[in-house]
């Protein structure tokens, strides 16, 4: 983790448990830079970043990456910068990587802009498209109360995960992520990666809605 003022000059911070207190002396702007696996990941070639923030932010992508998926249309895009609305966001890239051109090569080159403008319009129409759904209905899942609970006895459970998941088994077997989050009095980023744990363990899937996920139980 880096701390730094507007100067680029570093400042003094401490950090406890999950909170960072910052020494600001004279300085205006702080900027705060950490490195951290939770938010990427990766399957086949593609890479995709999850990010969880009430505020506007960038990503900066690697300076080969193409961009293949967005979860909402971007405020701003300048180069590899990306500046992502707030709420739950993500970005799916994958990395190209090129070869030496040639002279054959560099002929087709002043075809890339256009191509690349007509490949960006498409998919923002695609994000369009998939923003307009509507919210999953309100229906209850056929979940055996008996089983999800005796099935439950051979995970290794945090408490939250546990009142997380008897919750969304009340609820019929289908909730909101604000619903769940206010329930347990969490914040967004802590419920964002603990969804992300029990669906990678097969406990629930998360179905994506227009602007809330969802989490629906599975047996």
């Amino acid at each position: 983790m880096a701390v730094v003022d507007e100067n680029n000059n570093p400042l003094n911070f401490e950090i406890y448990d999950k909170h960072i207190v910052i020494y600001v002396g004279e300085a205006q702007i702080v900027d705060v830079s950490y490195y951290t696996p939770d938010i990427t990941y990766k399957e086949g070639l593609i890479w995709t970043i999850n990010v969880s923030s009430d505020f506007p932010f960038n990503i900066i992508l690697p300076e080969n990456a193409v961009v293949v998926d967005l979860s909402e249309v971007p405020l701003k895009i300048a180069s590899n910068v990306i500046t992502m609305p707030p709420g739950n966001q993500s970005i799916s890239y994958t990395l190209e990587f090129k070869e030496t051109p040639t002279e054959e090569g560099q002929s087709y080159s002043k075809y890339l802009l256009p191509l690349g403008i007509l490949v960006f319009i498409l998919l923002i129409s695609i994000v369009l498209a998939r923003n307009r759904r509507k919210e999953p209905k309100r229906t209850e899942v056929h979940i055996d109360k008996e089983e999800f609970l005796k099935k439950l006895e051979s995970f290794n459970l945090n408490e939250d995960e546990r009142r997380a998941l008897l919750y969304i088994l009340e609820k019929g077997g289908r909730a909101s992520q604000a619903e769940v989050r206010t329930a347990l009095e969490i914040p967004k980023t802590t419920a964002w990666r603990m969804f992300k744990r029990l669906e990678k363990q097969g406990l629930v899937k998360i179905i994506k809605g227009r602007k809330e996920n969802w989490v629906e139980l599975k047996l």
